[in-house]
């Protein structure tokens, strides 16, 4: 009744065997590796020559075939075998095809089934589908190597149904380790909870004590630089003037950009403090272009950067303000003064924000020198002055001494600026004064003492430092543009 073809299989590899009456394939976790049983294929057809046929085709093949000469007989392999596939005449006398794979599904849902059937039996072919669910139909005659293609294509989706029994089972057997592990963790997370909570109490304590601690190094820190403001104030006016413009200049500069709030602060800091090197400089620095300069004043020009960084270096909360300092006439293609390059003072690259902050710095110094012109030159009007230093910037950016992106930057702020500029003279109480208007002379104390330079836009910081002042000796007469 039977011929067992004994060799591995080659193009298929499976788990062996097949799945037995109704039970779930056995050893579901078993290894991979390895030799395996081949695959069992049972042959029913009632005509001896159809199953001899078959026989021949699967020389070779890789699996063990069983054959059975009716409905019955294949019952009863089924009861001694584990059977992968299963192809069945559908004529046969007793048991049909039809029936028998039904019987099969039932009592082995995880073998597959395929039908035989001549050709335009269409009635077999739907009580087939209906009664035994088959997986193909090969019609007799067959094509040989369409036969064999169907044969691996049914012990392909006899593996994923195995496959999808052990993943199941697996998934079960996990499930029941993780209700226990979620009973222990249940008990775990209890007390981490209670440590969490603890801990987070002296993390909030802590973190309180260190936000106190860096408001009161930030209120040092900006008294620091208020303490040298004020040091600037006592030497050469045209110093605090310019650098007090210079930092207004550049922080609406930044805000235009949408730059960080803490590289904001950084670019700030330097710029109230970049011109600290030329408070003992000759008086003839600020009457005269760079150009025009004698040799002692040129000399205190070139090196103000270097003597502004020496005298802020010592002040460790003031080291990379000074390093923006030295660097802030820096031109833009310098190959040696990149974001990539490293600074040979500190061994670090410069990186991007510390290079753009020192042409922002410069841009914004290079402007308002030029727009508030020279002292002992006449003033020209503001139109003419904010022209010419646009004007420099461009040809700066043109001959690479500024950055071409961040110079159209500025210049489309200053073109909203001077759309929106008044030239009427206003008269304002101390108590009028708001943020956003612009001096239109330079402000004194009621003794002459400048504390403000004309065109300064007032802040709510300049505000309250001139309440000191009209506090203490009073303020002359206040005039921003109408």
């Amino acid at each position: 009744m039977t011929r067992t073809i004994q060799r591995t299989p080659v193009a298929l590899q499976g788990d062996g065997r097949g799945s037995g009456l109704g039970q779930e394939p056995t050893d579901l976790q078993q290894d991979t590796g390895g030799e395996r049983a081949p695959y069992k294929v049972l042959i029913v057809d009632d005509e001896t020559h159809i199953l001899k046929a078959v026989q021949r085709l699967f020389l070779g093949q890789g699996y063990q075939v069983l054959t059975a000469p009716s409905g019955a007989d294949a019952v009863e392999l089924f009861r001694e075998h584990d059977i992968a596939l299963i192809i069945s005449d559908q004529r046969m006398p007793g048991l049909s095809g039809a029936a028998l794979l039904n019987y099969v599904r039932k009592k082995s849902p995880y073998t597959v089934r395929i039908m035989l059937t001549g050709n335009n039996d269409v009635a077999t072919a739907i009580e087939a589908i209906n009664q035994g669910e088959v997986f193909r139909f090969i019609t007799k005659p067959w094509d040989h190597d369409e036969f064999l293609k169907i044969v691996g294509l049914a012990i392909e989706h006899h593996e994923l149904l195995i496959s999808k029994v052990r993943y199941e089972e697996h998934i079960r057997s996990q499930n029941k380790k993780l209700s226990v592990l979620n009973a222990e963790l249940s008990d775990l997370n209890e007390d981490l909870e209670r440590r969490v909570e603890e801990r987070t109490r002296e993390v909030v304590s802590r973190q309180e004590e260190i936000e106190h601690l860096y408001r009161e190094l930030q209120g040092s820190f900006d008294a620091t630089i208020k303490a040298l403001v004020s040091i600037m104030e006592l030497g050469e006016v045209h110093v605090i003037e310019h650098c007090q413009r210079t930092a207004e200049r550049v922080r609406m500069f930044c805000e235009l950009l949408e730059l960080p709030e803490e590289e904001c602060k950084e670019i700030e800091r330097a710029t109230l403090l970049h011109w600290i090197g030329l408070i003992n400089a000759p008086p003839r620095v600020f009457e005269k272009p760079g150009e025009e300069l004698d040799e002692e004043a040129r000399a205190s020009w070139e090196f103000h950067t270097v003597l502004g960084q020496q005298a802020i270096h010592h002040v460790p909360a003031l080291r990379e303000p000074g390093r923006m300092i030295l660097h802030y006439l820096r031109r833009h293609d310098d190959p040696t003064f990149g974001a990539e390059q490293v600074d040979p003072a500190t061994g670090q690259v410069y990186g991007e924000a510390f290079v753009r902050g020192c042409q922002i710095l410069g841009i914004c110094s290079t402007f308002e020198r030029v727009r508030t012109g020279l002292r002992g030159s006449e003033r020209n009007e503001v139109a003419g002055a904010v022209e010419r230093g646009l004007r420099l910037l461009k040809e700066g950016a043109a001959d690479g001494a500024f950055d071409p992106a961040l110079v159209r930057r500025f210049d489309e702020m200053v073109a909203r600026e001077m759309a929106t500029a008044r030239t009427r003279e206003v008269v304002v109480r101390f108590d009028e004064l708001r943020p956003g208007m612009v001096l239109a002379r330079p402000l004194e104390t009621a003794q002459g003492i400048p504390v403000a330079p004309r065109d300064m836009i007032i802040t709510d910081e300049l505000i309250a430092r001139l309440g000191r002042f009209q506090e203490s000796n009073g303020l002359n007469e206040i005039r921003v543009w109408g």
